[in-house]
């Protein structure tokens, strides 16, 4: 279980030095980060039969527009242990001048976020991004944990490349592979488990769990603590599955590549096929060697949370 740590490390311009140096100790041992963003908000509607088309093209125009206010930034390790929870607070977003969504500022407000100290305060998302971006080289197999965090990792992603987001929603999840690798999603991972459901949000799911939340909700710093801990309980219930070439089994997605979509084609081909074999018999968990031994039981392969790409193997498995 992840350990509780009430303190929430706030980064600003005075001591912006001192916590940089401390987030590069801290990720020598703790190689998965949970990470949630605040930002103004998104400039376009988008309706629930929308397209995958036009859900990425409406993520892409916000948060190229816009900038980022806070981000929240936990790591911990493989054991269970929480290093430490960062919140980089960002100077760039002026409230006169600036693109936003007037009522996702007012609700920051309503939540307790103090935009005029963060303007005055708050370091530059450029010269943060500048030495993350360093730390994060000298870093191996680093793990990303996010609650329905398609603009969070979209925010990252512009970050850490300081470029614009591709296109395409596939060059988009090509570059994912190439700048992050590994992304795990709890929304797309509560909606695999019965008794959850990706109706939850991130506290109302937390709650289902046993949790409670330290700090104030929609402070970036608290929920990727929140984050966090929520990845935590629920890990253990496929602690069994293991993670192969390509994707990951069991708790979430990796991007794949295009040589790695058509190799997915190719198992999941030969695993019909063997699977049609296997079902003569009372054996419903296919022995094949393309896919992880999961006993009692049967798989089933998803598509991955869009705009991501990428797929899921997920075991159908009940939270009671």
């Amino acid at each position: 279980m992840l350990e509780m740590k009430n303190l929430c490390r706030e980064v600003w311009t005075w001591n912006r030095k001192k916590e940089m140096s401390l987030i590069q100790d801290c990720l020598r041992n703790h190689r998965f980060i949970a990470i949630d963003t605040e930002f103004p908000g998104s400039l376009r509607e988008t309706s629930k039969d929308a397209t995958d088309y036009e859900r990425y093209n409406n993520m892409r125009f916000s948060v190229d527009k816009t900038k980022l206010i806070q981000l929240g930034l936990t790591l911990f390790d493989a054991e269970g242990r929480i290093g430490g929870t960062w919140e980089i607070n960002f100077s760039d977003f002026g409230e006169t001048g600036d693109a936003r969504n007037e009522k996702s500022i007012e609700f920051l407000k309503r939540n307790g976020l103090d935009l005029e100290k963060i303007r005055e305060q708050g370091i530059s998302i450029q010269g943060f991004f500048s030495e993350f971006r360093r730390i994060l080289q000298r870093t191996m197999n680093v793990t990303w944990v996010t609650f329905h965090g398609s603009y969070d990792i979209a925010y990252l992603l512009k970050g850490i490349t300081g470029e614009s987001l591709p296109v395409t929603s596939e060059r988009f999840a090509e570059a994912l592979a190439r700048a992050l690798g590994s992304v795990y999603d709890l929304k797309v991972m509560a909606g695999r488990f019965e008794g959850l459901g990706s109706r939850l949000g991130l506290q109302s799911l937390a709650h289902e769990l046993g949790l409670n939340r330290v700090g104030i909700a929609h402070h970036a710093g608290s929920d990727s603590e929140l984050t966090a801990r929520v990845f935590d309980r629920m890990a253990p219930i496929c602690h069994n599955i293991q993670e192969s070439e390509g994707f990951v089994y069991g708790l979430g997605y990796r991007i794949l590549s295009h040589r790695l979509k058509q190799e997915l084609v190719m198992m999941r081909q030969r695993a019909q096929l063997h699977i049609k074999h296997v079902m003569k018999t009372r054996c419903y968990g296919p022995a094949s060697p393309f896919l992880p031994p999961m006993p009692q039981l049967r798989p089933m392969c998803v598509a991955g949370f869009p705009p991501f790409g990428g797929h899921i193997l997920m075991p159908r498995v009940s939270m009671y």
